[in-house]
């Protein structure tokens, strides 16, 4: 039997990986879904999450039914349980490949060492000083941080910026580690120029993803997506309007 395709986009949080994914799944053959770690208990499922089909997280009929399905595989060895869950998603959507979303070093560790799956990994890097200030900024606005300034406030600069550096690193190695079925990208190359910045991904996915990128390169909107549960970005669905990068 074949096994499931994956691809992991990886990154820092507020680095770029949830539109990553969102634009990877404008591919017919991409599956865009979430964060799988620790599916179904992780945060896909959290109260007020949206699925892109517009249902709640919770009661979506595609997720039901995943959920469904893998129950009877969620005791198992994680190196059972892991291919089981891209399988199930990947044949209820009718698309080969399953597009997850991490920002755990030890979860893409985990992925490249199951044999069980055929893994491809996309390596998201924004620049430091964005992924800070987006980072200050929700702290700012969920109240977690003062306006004025503070040494709370550097304290909380020097940590993002260290956990920053560290993801970088590490996903750069395992990046490295699986060779040709990885790729880095960087965020702001991806907002200039989405073409060029695809071209490598399909490559290395081996996938057409230039008409992707060309749309994208002239501001059209995104497509709806089936069943994106997502991070940081609101769907265009949830916006009640198209989203263009």
């Amino acid at each position: 039997m074949q096994k499931p395709q994956v691809v992991l986009i990886a990154g820092s949080g507020h680095g770029g990986t949830t539109i990553s994914n969102m634009i990877l799944g404008q591919h017919p053959g991409i599956m865009a879904t979430g964060k799988l770690r620790d599916f179904p208990e992780g945060g896909l499922f959290i109260d007020g999450n949206i699925c892109s089909c517009g249902e709640p997280a919770l009661s979506c009929p595609f997720w039901s039914e995943v959920r469904t399905r893998f129950q009877p595989f969620q005791a198992r060895p994680e190196q059972e349980r892991i291919p089981r869950l891209f399988r199930i998603i990947s044949e209820l959507s009718g698309r080969p490949l399953v597009g997850d979303v991490t920002h755990n070093v030890g979860y893409a560790q985990t992925l490249v060492a199951t044999p069980g799956i055929d893994l491809y990994l996309v390596h998201v890097v924004r620049d430091g000083r964005g992924v800070v200030w987006s980072r200050i900024r929700k702290d700012l606005r969920i109240g977690r941080l003062e306006e004025t300034g503070s040494l709370d406030r550097l304290r909380r600069v020097v940590r993002v910026s260290r956990r920053w550096a560290w993801h970088r690193r590490r996903f750069a190695r395992l990046a490295r580690q699986l060779g040709s079925k990885a790729v880095t990208i960087s965020y702001e190359n991806l907002c200039r120029d989405p073409g060029a910045t695809l071209r490598p991904v399909g490559r290395c996915l081996g996938l057409d993803l230039e008409t992707i990128g060309e749309r994208l390169g002239r501001g059209e909107p995104f497509e709806p997506l089936p069943h994106l549960i997502p991070g940081q970005c609101r769907t265009a669905h949830q916006e009640g309007r198209g989203a263009a990068l």
